[in-house]
């Protein structure tokens, strides 16, 4: 689930002087990317695109640097979905979103094992 060339130049960025570093970014990313999933799930329930391509866009940027590159690129379509000049199916908008859920949840899990415990 998380590209570990990406990854790996995050613990290189890190080295041995701050080994928390890399917890503490984890856990940030984290914590945000919760709020910004909460704000995909929300925009589509009210049918809001301009929200739902904000969270995304904030999404695909951290989760590539974060490593988690197949969830950026998920991110990446939903926001050019939402901000495209078309109208949205909403089951096409749907579909967008669960997927979005699934592999956050997946690289949530991923990621829960580097972040420290709150």
């Amino acid at each position: 689930m998380l590209a570990r060339d990406a990854f790996a130049a995050l613990e290189e960025l890190a080295g041995d002087d701050d080994p928390e570093l890399i917890a503490e970014l984890v856990e940030i990313y984290l914590e945000d990317s919760q709020v910004r999933m909460d704000e995909v799930s929300s925009g589509a329930a009210g049918s809001e695109g301009e929200r739902i391509g904000r969270a995304a866009h904030a999404l695909k940027s951290s989760s590539a640097n974060i490593g988690a590159v197949a969830f950026s690129r998920v991110c990446a379509s939903l926001e050019k979905r939402v901000r495209s000049d078309d109208a949205v199916d909403p089951a096409e908008l749907e579909t967008l979103v669960q997927q979005a859920l699934s592999m956050y949840a997946e690289v949530r899990d991923a990621l829960g094992s580097l972040a420290p415990p709150s």
